[in-house]
């Protein structure tokens, strides 16, 4: 049974399920206010241009900041972690609902909500990883994976609640409700208690730290192809609204575009571990970003709006496998100590490819639309797919796990 402080509950099993919740909360808020915030932008007149700059805005702080909020992990705990990142979420949401008319608040709010999310996702992983046996850690993170698809489900359904018009959803209500799943993140950082600290056996500064991670056979071609996918997810969530608005396809569709996205992520990662013992991780993570890559890609056609779903289905299915495959692996091989520092390099690499990538092809969207950026995101996972061929393959034999313990 788990111990208990006060209100605090201990890393047992109701405090495995404290943190789900947490996970999914972060997710509903960032994906029912991020679109939104797109919707707010051009409401306001902002250019397509323009959301990738936005995009980038939000990826931004933790490309800068993810080594040192890892490092910072490492030192003060997980459930610490946890709360510091709440409260930066309780700003960033309390900012977008008083500034939703002003491009420049926005612009803020999406700053904001990039640091809250960098600091909660660094905190969720180094938990799930500290409390996961090695045999067990594709299971578990596909569990995690689970509940964050979950949150990236419940988040768009958001967009569906009765707005101004067929094509623009209640931007202001979507702010408040995201205000609220706020508060209560951080009310659940506050009764959990994290899992009992790793001590490095001897201290190391955060640069000697991430060259440590960084010589880990293989490790650098996850952080590739996994920064690419997740680039991809981003667009998507960013670029769908303008989509629907090029097209004339109403907000409704795309909110169920993007639950489906998201819901399928979640149904695959129920059986990620079964897949990874059976494929082994290289093959199952290749294979996942391939399928990936055509569906995306496929948007670039003319398609009817059913067939967009349909295809968004898909690429939610394979998208979904990438994200857990990856955080399980470098928790696995992160040394004693130091596994904050190896999920910020995986985090610093996925916020290089959110921040460069939105903002290259986002000067794509004045010639091509939406469509054009789309297909353009879908050519750069035949890349990612590429960069999946350097992972080790540990098919039928559990080697990455056995090594890493």
């Amino acid at each position: 049974m788990p111990k208990r402080s006060g209100l605090v509950v201990s890393s047992g099993r109701r405090g495995m399920l404290l943190l789900l919740v947490h996970a999914a909360l972060i997710q509903i808020i960032v994906f029912g206010i991020r679109p939104s915030l797109s919707y707010a932008a051009l409401d306001v007149g902002a250019s397509p241009t323009l959301l990738g700059l936005l995009t980038a805005f939000y990826a931004l702080p933790a490309l800068v900041l993810a080594m040192p909020a890892g490092r910072l992990t490492d030192v003060i705990g997980e459930r610490a972690g946890m709360i510091i990142a709440s409260v930066i979420t309780v700003a960033a949401t309390l900012v977008a609902v008083l500034g939703a008319r002003s491009l420049g608040m926005l612009i803020a709010a999406s700053v904001l909500l990039g640091c809250g999310q960098m600091m909660t996702v660094l905190a969720e992983q180094s938990f799930v990883g500290a409390i996961s046996p090695a045999g067990r850690s594709d299971s578990i993170f596909g569990i995690y994976g689970f509940a964050v698809a979950l949150g990236q489900t419940v988040g768009p359904l958001m967009l569906m609640l009765p707005g101004e018009s067929a094509h623009t959803p209640p931007i202001r209500l979507v702010f408040t409700v995201g205000l609220v799943c706020a508060v209560l993140m951080l009310a659940v950082s506050l009764i959990i208690r994290g899992p009992e600290r790793e001590v490095a056996q001897e201290r190391v500064g955060m640069l000697r730290a991430a060259r440590t991670v960084l010589g880990t056979h293989g490790l650098p071609h996850a952080l590739v192809a996994g920064s690419l996918v997740l680039a991809t997810v981003d667009i998507f969530v960013a670029y769908a609204p303008l989509l629907g608005q090029e097209r004339g396809i109403p907000a409704a569709v795309i909110s169920l575009m993007l639950v489906a996205r998201s819901g399928f992520s979640m149904i695959s990662r129920l059986f990620l571990g079964p897949l990874a013992r059976g494929l082994g991780r290289r093959w199952l993570l290749v294979g996942s970003i391939l399928v990936s890559a055509l569906t995306l890609g496929a948007f670039f056609f003319g398609l009817p709006a059913w067939a967009l779903v349909a295809l968004t289905c898909g690429y939610g299915f394979a998208i979904g496998v990438c994200q857990p495959i990856t955080m399980s692996w470098i928790s696995l091989i992160a040394p004693t100590g130091m596994r904050g520092v190896a999920m910020s390099l995986r985090l610093a690499s996925n916020r290089l490819g959110q921040t460069a990538l939105p903002a290259l092809l986002g000067t794509l969207a004045a010639a091509t639309g939406a469509a054009g950026v789309l297909g353009a995101s879908g050519a750069l996972l035949l890349v990612a797919a590429g960069a999946g061929l350097g992972v080790p393959d540990d098919r039928g034999t559990g080697q990455s796990e056995v090594v890493a313990r």
